[in-house]
């Protein structure tokens, strides 16, 4: 059984250097036998310091910060169990203060039955934080996940829009622009296109999952990939941003972590007890910027994803998944990035 360590560098950082301390002391001592372990000695040294310096980078990236006003508060998610880990603890505390907080979800699911099960987990969940039903909303938003439908898009756009002078936020959170799932990237890639200079809301994107590996973006991310060769450790991260923008995590006392918990085990048909375990970690988000030109979240060529993918097609894929785990490209759009210009132009149907 595994030792899991959750959203704490430092032991995986401790662990990793007395890995390879031992490993040098046995190349020292063991005689000719020791020229065995050199090697090895070598390789987990220079993953200690990787792992130092993955958790050097959180320390630079990351700034803890306050929800200290209430505020009018949109949260937009295409999936239910999203808006909980996003934002459930802010959402809560928002609450609490005297805010208004609403939910919009734009992508019910598509399996039989589902997607009213699952509106019904999101109700469940944030009326533990007392928002009512009338702050809890699913529409029908996003295309399918596997077509592309510039009209549907279009049509969306349309209807966000609405939604956002109705409500009139004085905050929104969407999911990050990342690559991890096309309906994440379609969310905020709407906002580029309906949100203008005279808004004066604010705006914060969410980071949840992407397949960037960045020795400058993405420290979790590294840790988890190195913590992988002590063997009987993971560790699992809070996620990264994927450029050099302040992650901003914001305080949440005992009480309200534990909120969050309860919230997120509301998502039965979504594995609860994996997500409560992972994904309960105070809220991060990061500032968003508009960009109505942009096409995919990061650059697929000479990156982690890139390699992997590449030696997919020449190793056996099980051993390269074994040694070069990442997420195959984005949700819905496999063994390639979301590109939002194809979603927002494409005349085909695919």
């Amino acid at each position: 059984m595994k030792l899991q360590i959750h959203n704490r560098p430092g032991p995986v950082v401790l662990l990793m250097a007395a890995a390879a301390a031992l490993l040098w002391w046995i190349a020292s001592t063991a005689g000719a036998a020791g020229w065995i372990a050199l090697p090895f000695a070598l390789s987990y040294s220079l993953l200690a310091a990787l792992c130092a310096w993955a958790w050097h980078r959180t320390s630079r990236l990351e700034q803890q910060i306050d929800w200290s006003a209430p505020e009018r508060l949109l949260i937009l998610a295409p999936h239910e169990d999203d808006c909980v880990i996003s934002a459930g603890g802010v959402g809560a505390r928002n609450v609490a203060l005297g805010g208004a907080t609403r939910v919009l979800y734009l992508a019910p699911d598509e399996a039989p039955g589902m997607a009213e099960r699952r509106a019904q987990e999101a109700r469940a969940a944030w009326q533990l934080a007392g928002l009512g039903a009338d702050d809890v909303r699913s529409l029908d938003l996003l295309p399918r996940l596997r077509r592309r439908d510039p009209q549907r898009l279009r049509a969306a756009a349309a209807a966000l829009r609405a939604e956002i002078d109705a409500f009139a936020p004085t905050v929104v959170v969407a999911p990050m622009f990342e690559g991890g799932h096309v309906h994440h990237d379609m969310t905020v890639g709407l906002l580029d296109q309906i949100v203008t200079d005279r808004d004066e809301f604010r705006v914060y994107e969410a980071p949840e999952y992407t397949p960037l590996a960045s020795l400058a973006w993405t420290p979790h991310r590294v840790l988890t990939l190195c913590a992988r060769w002590l063997g009987l450790v993971s560790y699992y991260g809070p996620p990264d941003g994927i450029d050099g923008r302040k992650v901003f995590v914001f305080r949440l006392s005992a009480a309200e972590l534990t909120l969050k918990k309860r919230m997120l085990a509301c998502f039965v048909s979504q594995n609860a007890p994996s997500l409560v375990a992972t994904r309960s970690y105070s809220d991060r988000l990061v500032s968003w910027q508009r960009d109505p030109a942009r096409r995919t979240a990061f650059r697929l060529e000479g990156s982690y994803l890139a390699f992997a993918l590449a030696a997919r097609r020449l190793l056996p894929a099980a051993l390269v998944d074994r040694l070069l785990p990442v997420q195959r490209g984005t949700i819905g759009r496999e063994g390639r990035l979301a590109d939002w210009q194809e979603e927002w132009q494409a005349s085909d149907r695919a």
